[in-house]
């Protein structure tokens, strides 16, 4: 029997260290676990600690998708859900994780803790990763004991945002493929028909339409890597634009006057907003904190503002019902919703039936947005077909005089 140390915590917070007398590892473990210890580090005396994950000196930044994300709290709520600690959880999250990315995190979070911290507070050094709204529910989930079922809220919220996405680039497929289709036309009349037919019909001064058309063609066949460092460049001071405040708040207002998206839009960040309503709510979390947390939900500034303003409300003592009609955050159609939730006392059912209700309507927005870009892409396919044939009765026209005056 060999004389093993061990590195373990006490009520999840406080490191304790000793000796225990066992065969193996397995055993010392176990005996461990037995005097109501959890272990994070076991080796024989006399043997050097191992280590199966090395952890990520760099403290590099770490980016996850919203696909990693799910993954990781999908694996972690149900460890958790199975009765393993927080610390076994990450533990195995850290050794089995397909994603590289997820390990280290996970890694990390495990050493964290084993320093005396707790998940949560671990967690929030990962604030720009998983985001503000994750990290707070995280943490109203682990006071209130509900860690597993808040996990199980975050990953639906985050299946959710992931079904609104697919619906996006689903919309988006069709306007796509006809935009490409375009520019490949313009391509090939500019740079192959066109100057065929300029050079058959010996045309010495095409005509302007036409010109445009081969010029800016012929243009992009010959700086084209000034083309991509320009478009770079845009997209890089499009980016530095649109962090400046004001600038996003005219943006913000600009885009929720148009008809249509307008409504995408509103219903988009209500649906957020009124998930993580639901999910504080159910943890746990006190109302004006939820407010806040729900706020941080909302990308467009506008109806931020709004949702802000009913947290200043509520905070001044006004019901929700008041905040949200004085805000107007709510649309009028869910404010009968949020009153008789109040007035009964059924403000979870009150957030779930908002969040139905809610997401139908974002449903039928986004069917009005999609059909809305089926004429908007035929007047752009209508103009631009319009220039080409314009241009090719031109040529065709410059042609026919160019062998009237031959003979």
């Amino acid at each position: 029997m060999s004389q093993f140390y061990y590195k373990a915590l006490k009520n999840q917070k406080e490191i304790v260290t000793g000796y225990v007398e066992a065969d193996n590892v397995k055993e010392a473990r176990n005996k461990v676990r037995g005097l109501g210890f959890l272990p994070t580090n076991i080796y024989e005396e006399f043997a050097e600690p191992t280590k199966s994950v090395k952890a990520n000196p760099s403290k590099k930044k770490y980016r996850l998708s919203l696909a990693d994300k799910i993954l990781f709290t999908s694996e972690l709520q149900t460890l958790l859900s199975s009765s393993i600690s927080t610390l076994e959880a990450l533990e195995s999250i850290a050794k089995y994780s397909p994603k590289e990315n997820i390990s280290n995190i996970s890694l990390e979070l495990e050493n964290n803790i084993k320093t005396g911290e707790t998940f949560s507070d671990a967690l929030d050094k990962y604030s720009d990763v998983f985001g503000k709204v994750y990290t707070a529910l995280v943490k109203a989930g682990q006071m209130s004991g509900t860690l597993p079922t808040v996990l199980g809220y975050l990953l639906n919220l985050l299946k959710k945002q992931g079904k609104l996405k697919d619906r996006f680039i689903q919309m988006s497929i069709y306007p796509m493929i006809l935009v490409a289709a375009l520019i490949g036309m313009y391509f090939l009349a500019g740079g192959l028909i066109f100057p065929k037919l300029i050079y058959a019909m010996s045309i010495d001064n095409p005509p302007i339409m036409v010109s445009v058309v081969v010029d800016s063609v012929s243009f992009c066949f010959k700086y084209w890597w000034f083309l991509i460092i320009l478009g770079a460049a845009g997209v890089y001071g499009t980016r530095l634009f649109f962090d400046d405040v004001k600038i996003k708040e005219k943006f913000s207002n600009f885009l929720m006057k148009v008809p249509v998206l307008s409504d995408c839009i509103q219903y988009f960040s209500l649906a957020h907003y009124m998930a993580v309503m639901q999910i504080s709510y159910d943890a746990g979390v006190p109302m004006l904190d939820a407010l806040q947390m729900a706020e941080g939900a909302i990308g467009n500034t506008v109806i931020q503002k709004r949702a802000k303003n009913s947290y200043e409300l509520v905070k001044k003592g006004k019901s929700l019902t008041e905040s949200y009609q004085i805000s107007g955050l709510m649309p009028p159609m869910l404010m009968p919703v949020v009153a008789t939730g109040e007035k009964t006392g059924k403000l979870g059912q009150m957030f779930r039936d908002a969040v139905i209700g809610i997401e139908q309507k974002l449903d039928v927005a986004i069917g009005a947005l999609a059909k809305a870009f089926e004429p908007t892409i035929i007047i752009i396919l209508a103009i631009f077909v319009g220039y080409i044939v314009v241009a090719f009765m031109q040529l065709s026209a410059a042609g026919a005089s160019s062998i009237l005056n031959a003979f």
